[in-house]
């Protein structure tokens, strides 16, 4: 599992909190600021090896590994881009 990896959940728009089912269990918290995880639980074996999954722990709604994993990167890139944008127009108006 990667410990990079940033989810976005696509039905209430949660980022920060979800519990990730690969070949093990955890659960995670993610910071929206900085873009990473800010706690991750023990990792525990899980029983089922072929999930694949994340679930989301505002709506309990699960979603494929892959396809969070890819909606989270979208979220980064978009997020410290306005940032960016930003932070060049405060530097114009200072």
């Amino acid at each position: 599992m990667l410990t990079d990896t940033f989810f976005v959940c696509p039905n209430c728009g949660n980022s920060k909190k979800f519990k990730v089912f690969t070949s093990s269990f955890q659960v995670i918290e993610q910071s929206q600021e900085t873009g990473m995880r800010i706690h991750e639980s023990s990792i525990l074996p899980n029983l089922r090896q072929t999930d694949n999954y994340i679930e989301c722990q505002r709506c309990f709604q699960r979603y494929e590994y892959d396809n969070a994993s890819v909606i989270g990167k979208k979220y980064i890139q978009v997020t410290k881009g306005l940032q960016c944008k930003i932070h060049n127009i405060l530097d114009v108006l200072c």
